[in-house]
């Protein structure tokens, strides 16, 4: 990360002002007159009250930025509509659209696509771990959406106006009116792209029309350059839906003050060739007049705004994880890594500072900074071990079985990082990360990165975005170029905003920059707040028969499928009790332990278990990660289960480092694996991993760099 004279305006001093303005207290009731973590209530937007047009806590809503009065409306509708406590687990899109189609405004749940992949079973996990339910129940439906991408159309536009009471889409505007409800922003979609799924939770759970337009010219993906010209073709295109509404839109405050693409578009565009002045996010010019990035700097039109963006992207089960979190979840704790030093410029990121908000609202924090900030700092962190001044760390108490008496991982709803570098590392003080350092998530987490390039090419996980979103990031602040240090709201100012219920969109954006180079992946519309009342009620008649999981525990033990019954514990996010079983199933039946059954169990094992043992499960499970693409990130498990660089590891840990080279961090994989295995069976070990990772470098530079790491 650099700095520069460039300076992007925006509203750091205003949101300061305000809340000096606003005591704690104030603050405390505009939540609550939002009503966050209120009782819902009884007749939920159906009872004719407005969100928006409510007073907050004695403070008028008007009388507040644009960002908070949006937050309010947001945040008022999800507290006036009761949440069910259970988790539904669909196997496919038809079965998802029919299971939307039953949210109603007095009850709704949460909804995941299990479609029976390793990682579509963990993001389901994640999601539970979090949400905490009551159940975890099954649900499958005959119905199938009509023929084509107009039967698709179709169907998702009924199901989303169903949520809101409405039987027919096109009388959708209309019934809003009568229940005087305004949406927040509109969704972008298209039938042709798998992010579908999640523009149907987000229209149905926020309140908000579908606009279906095709943001991706010639197929490009998430990691290409958009033309200008695409990009302003869909810039009017939108802005000619937009006038067809009978809704505000064109002014931030007015009515309309979001747009979400739910597409695998590009997220940079370039003006002309390709340059760091040409450079810019697609979201943040996305919610601008059509033309703002070919004016002149001096013209009063650049700096305008009349929308948040963000973009959800991902296939049909990650859209829809995405869009879940930001209806759903609640936060409940935060980490934050501050690898900037202790002076001028960089302390105005301070993320101590910043900590110091998440405490005193009582969020469980911790914080890595001043004297450990370093890359072992780090890969400690994401290994489990805890530091002093830690939150708790002293009344830690060992598990027996095998259990660690602090689990791998990082537990965090709420992610800030302060860094420097590119797309491929993250410089610290001292040492580099790559990618794979990224530590595994426990929750879905909303991430905060400060760092040039790292959402580049966030389809790429051998990218810094790449990864954290394949980690279950669920919302992404990250740059598509190099953006200088000032492109980004100081940390602490963030976390002051997403204290006061401001939606994640705009909690991160200078409210009168220029456009530039941040992007927002997810939904925009997040919001930090207190979770919803659960309420008693059954689930919807209209799904029919629900399947526990749990039910389905039993059975499996009994008739000893191991493979089934931890996948069960999986989703129900039981890791303690998967991870228990593995440990009695090496005991007891070690021949038991296949390469599914070791697969399914793999990350309680990781999370949980001694790193031996856990290497007894990875060794099992080996020949699957081998040979799937897919469970790529199952490599990432071992190196940060044994934490190489810093301690004795047994023979099979060394063994299974060596066979778990990862591209996107061959040559320090291969100097960590090589002394390992010198250590664990001498230097003739030492040098086939050598052997082996120059037969996996794709360039001259990297095999010379591996060459000079043979004893």
């Amino acid at each position: 990360m650099r700095t520069a004279k460039r300076s992007v305006r925006g509203n750091g001093d205003k949101v300061r002002r305000c809340l000096s303005a606003l005591a704690a207290g104030s603050l405390t009731a505009i939540a609550a007159g939002a009503g966050v973590g209120t009782q819902p209530a009884t007749g939920g937007p159906a009872s004719g009250a407005n969100p928006a047009a409510q007073p907050a806590g004695g403070v008028r809503l008007e009388d507040l930025p644009p960002s908070v009065r949006l937050g309010a409306r947001v945040s008022g509708v999800r507290s006036q509509i009761p949440v069910i406590s259970a988790v539904v687990v669909v196997p496919d899109t038809a079965s998802y659209i029919a299971a939307v189609s039953t949210w109603t405004t007095r009850a709704r749940f949460p909804i995941l696509i299990d479609d029976g992949s390793w990682e579509s079973a963990e993001a389901v996990a994640r999601f539970v771990r979090s949400f905490k339910p009551e159940r975890v129940v099954r649900f499958a439906s005959d119905s199938k959406p009509g023929e084509g991408e107009e039967g698709l159309r179709g169907a998702v536009e009924r199901a989303a106006a169903a949520a809101w009471g409405c039987d027919d889409p096109a009388r959708l505007f209309e019934h809003w009116n009568t229940l005087k409800f305004t949406p927040p922003g509109v969704v972008v979609a298209h039938p042709s792209d798998p992010a579908w799924t999640g523009a149907l939770a987000l229209a149905a759970g926020h309140g908000q029309p579908i606009i279906w337009l095709n943001a991706r010219p010639w197929g490009l993906s998430v990691d290409h350059w958009l033309p200008y010209d695409k990009l302003a073709e869909l810039v009017l295109a939108l802005h000619a839906e937009l006038k067809t509404m009978p809704w505000k839109w064109d002014a931030l405050g007015d009515e309309i003050d979001a747009v979400t693409l739910c597409q695998n578009a590009p997220v940079k565009v370039s003006v002309g060739e390709i340059s760091q002045t040409s450079t810019f996010a697609v979201m943040d010019v996305i919610g601008r007049p059509s033309g703002v990035l070919t004016l002149s700097p001096t013209e009063p039109g650049r700096t305008a705004r009349w929308a948040w963006a963000g973009q959800v992207i991902g296939n049909e089960w990650q859209a829809a994880y995405a869009a879940m979190s930001s209806l759903f979840l609640s936060p409940e704790s935060a980490w934050l890594f501050d690898g900037y030093d202790d002076g001028p410029p960089w302390n105005g990121w301070d993320a101590t500072a910043a900590a110091g908000y998440f405490q005193k609202a009582g969020l469980q924090t911790l914080v890595d900074d001043g004297a450990r900030r370093g890359l072992e700092d780090w890969r400690r962190r994401g290994a489990g071990q805890q530091r002093g001044g830690d939150p708790g760390v002293a009344e830690l108490k060992g598990r027996p079985g095998g259990l660690l008496p602090s689990r791998r991982g990082v537990n965090a709803s709420l992610v800030f990082v302060n860094s420097s570098g590119n797309a491929e590392f993250f410089d610290l003080k001292p040492g580099q990360g790559k990618p794979g350092d990224a530590p595994f998530l426990h929750v879905p987490s909303a991430v905060h990165f400060v760092h040039s390039w790292s959402a580049t090419m966030p389809g790429n996980r051998d990218t810094v975005a790449g990864r954290w979103l394949e980690r279950g990031a669920f919302a992404y602040l990250g740059s598509t170029y190099e953006p200088y240090l000032q492109a980004f709201v100081p940390t602490p100012v963030v976390a002051q905003r997403l204290l006061m219920a401001m939606p994640f969109g705009a909690a991160v954006r200078m409210d009168r920059g220029e456009a530039w180079k941040l992007t927002v992946i997810g939904d925009p519309l997040y919001v930090a707040a207190r979770p919803v009342a659960r309420a008693p009620l059954p689930m919807p008649g209209a799904m029919g028969e629900l399947t526990p999981v749990a039910t389905e525990l039993s059975g499996q033990l009994k008739e000893r499928k191991f493979e089934d019954a931890l996948k069960t514990l999986r989703l129900l996010g039981r890791d303690e009790e998967a991870a228990r079983l593995l440990g009695a199933i090496i005991k007891d039946q070690p021949e038991a332990l296949s390469a599914e059954v070791a697969l399914a169990g793999l990350t309680a094992a990781f999370i949980e278990l001694h790193p031996v043992i856990f290497a007894k499960v990875y060794e099992a499970a080996l020949p699957r990660i081998a040979e799937d693409p897919a469970l790529a990130a199952c490599k990432d498990m071992i190196w940060h289960s044994t934490v190489a660089w810093a301690m004795e590891i047994s023979e099979l840990e060394a063994d299974m480092l060596a066979q778990s080279l990862r591209p996107g961090s061959l040559v320090r994989d291969a100097s960590e694996a090589s002394r390992a295995m010198k250590r664990a069976r001498g230097a003739e070990a030492s040098r086939s991993v050598i052997a082996r990772a120059k037969a996996m470098a794709v360039d001259e530079a990297t095999r010379a760099e591996i060459e000079r790491l043979a004893p």
